[in-house]
């Protein structure tokens, strides 16, 4: 291990490239971005990867090398990969004028206020390039128009044309293409969204983005990076020359996060590789590009600093966006979270790449793909074996490490503490459930389905939406005293629900649901016994008397939208 006095400072929280190299602070070297940045031909790149992965800080790099100023900063590099490339990378540093902007902080609750908050970025950015008015040749036109902007005494039709003005007027100074930086460019557009001024920001961005980048020939490249692809259609319509770089996508996929070799030399540096295992299973789990294995840097980070396996990412935002589309999920969605949350894999899912903030916001029910192409995207879930199929990009799903595996817990917590501050009884139910008194959870449960239905129920098939729910509550409320199995559907041999205990003197419970499109008593009647039947002829219970267990409760509950009756079996084992 490195001696203390002698390690270099953990860069929590540092964004600026050259603050982080001037204080001797922990570089993850990602200085190859510059090299593909160079090398891609296309004018402009936009890379979504989740907050905290590094965005702003690979942005600020790229400032610093292609900017041509007056503080010569190639002594920033000299110690990095890049530098190690070659004359035909090295040329180009310091040899371009750059506009760089970041809307990471512009969450304004009115239009307004967005725009002021805009136009005041808008305006540092202008006076950082001032020179460019004592210029002889600079036309009065021009001349007025740039001071108007950073006055922000300017039209907002000029606003919008700001991007394309400044990098006009740059290359005319310089005689050189621009090159051009837009951090968190979402931002805003989450945020009106929420607020209510989509439209208002869309059309703003849309302007904005449009004639700054779209066929400028004053541009040498744009790098553009965001949490969110918005669609093609809302914001960058009619732009050929645009590139996207997603999580799914190969390009720089390396570049954002830790790889797991930075990840153990990082970890050695302070001499917490010990642990190593465990923290792989805590952060490790993203999958970027084709193969390329990344870690959460953020909890890394945060990880080396406190020495405790805990969530720090997932507490870096309120998380508001995703509670809230996974509660406009439909009941089929909550299976296939159930089957996330226990581990399991989501086979051959479509993902919608050209997600639209109304598809996430503006539907009681959002589609599965779109669902998916929101989680992905924001870091809550990995995708692997990735292909397209007749023109649709298909993957497996899966929660990508115990951090996140936690967020799903507490978000489906929520759900039940705020149906228990209802009065739903929720706890109430489940201890009736586990200490056997069949007949007040049969009460407690028909009681609850009558109240809960509108709570639970989003437009879809009632019954279906509260099954799901309820075995998401039985496996977070019962984490810890009892293993929860479900195998609904799967085909594998096992009852819908199996409750354990982890202590042998309590009653295991095996539970079938039915549901039935006739509400007669006879038909319920007779599909609550073929469920009885089933749980023995399966000899279900074998499996908790393998535990040790000496009693299990049997349980039919069969539904018809909000009727339900429950029939039970108490049987000895072994």
């Amino acid at each position: 291990m490195n001696g203390a006095a002698s390690l270099k400072g953990i860069p929590i929280g540092i964004d600026d490239f050259k603050d982080l190299m001037q204080s001797n602070g922990y570089f993850v070297d990602k200085s190859l971005f510059i090299k593909e940045i160079v090398d891609d031909i296309s004018k402009v790149k936009l890379i979504t990867r989740p907050r905290r992965f590094g965005k702003t800080l690979n942005l600020s790099m790229l400032r610093y090398f292609f900017e041509k100023a007056e503080e010569d900063s190639s002594y920033l590099f000299k110690e990095l990969n890049i530098w190690q490339q070659g004359e035909a990378y090295t040329r180009e540093q310091g040899q371009y004028p750059v506009v760089s902007l970041t809307f990471k902080d512009i969450k304004d609750e009115t239009f307004a206020g967005y725009l002021e908050n805009l136009k005041i970025q808008i305006s540092e950015e202008y006076k950082k390039h001032d020179y460019i008015v004592q210029d002889d040749n600079i036309r009065d036109i021009d001349k007025k128009q740039f001071m108007d902007i950073v006055d922000i005494g300017a039209s907002d039709v000029w606003y919008k044309n700001s991007l394309k003005l400044l990098t006009r007027l740059l290359y005319e100074y310089h005689n050189q293409e621009v090159i051009v930086l837009i951090d968190e460019y979402d931002t805003p557009i989450n945020q009106g969204y929420i607020c209510g001024y989509y439209d208002e920001v869309i059309d703003f961005m849309r302007n904005f983005l449009g004639s700054g980048l779209k066929g400028n020939p004053y541009l040498k490249t744009a790098v553009i990076t965001g949490i969110y692809r918005v669609a093609k259609e809302s914001i960058f319509s009619g732009f050929n020359n645009l590139k996207v770089c997603s999580v799914m996508h190969q390009p720089f996929a390396d570049k954002f996060g830790f790889t797991e070799n930075e990840t153990e030399d990082i970890l050695r540096y302070y001499g917490v590789d010990e642990d190593i295992a465990r923290v792989k299973e805590w952060y490790n789990g993203y999958l970027f590009g084709e193969d390329t294995v990344i870690y959460n840097p953020w909890s890394i980070l945060n990880y080396i600093d406190n020495r405790k396996l805990q969530p720090y990412w997932v507490n870096t935002s309120s998380n508001d966006i995703i509670r809230q589309v996974l509660t406009k999920t439909a009941a089929g969605v909550k299976e296939k979270l159930r089957i996330l949350m226990e581990g399991g894999v989501l086979e051959d899912v479509v993902i919608d790449t050209d997600t639209n903030f109304r598809d996430i916001m503006g539907k009681d029910i959002i589609g599965e793909s779109v669902l998916w192409d929101l989680l992905l995207v924001s870091g809550y879930l990995r995708s692997q074996n990735t292909r397209i199929v007749e023109g649709r990009t298909r993957c497996e799903l899966k929660v990508p490490n115990k951090e996140i595996a936690l967020l799903y817990e507490d978000i489906v917590s929520s759900w039940f503490e705020e149906a228990e501050a209802a009065g739903y009884g929720i706890k109430e139910l489940l201890a009736e459930l586990t200490e056997g008194d069949i007949d007040g959870f049969a009460e407690r449960f028909k009681d609850m389905v009558q109240r809960c239905f509108s709570y639970f129920d989003v437009g879809y098939n009632a019954a279906e939406n509260f099954y799901h729910a309820f075995i998401l509550g039985i496996l977070v409320n019962l984490e810890g005293k009892y293993k929860v199995m479900s195998n609904r559907e799967s085909g594998k041999g096992r009852p819908d629900i199996m409750i354990i205990p982890k202590d042998a003197s309590k009653k295991g419970v095996v539970i079938e649901f039915k549901t039935s499109r006739s509400d007669e008593d006879k038909v319920l009647e007779e599909k609550a016994q073929q469920a009885l039947e089933q749980i023995a002829a399966m000899d279900y219970v074998d499996e908790l008397a393998s535990y040790g267990i000496k009693e299990a409760i049997e349980l039919a509950i069969v539904f018809c939208g909000k009727k339900v009756i429950i029939r039970y079996n108490v049987r000895r084992l072994g």
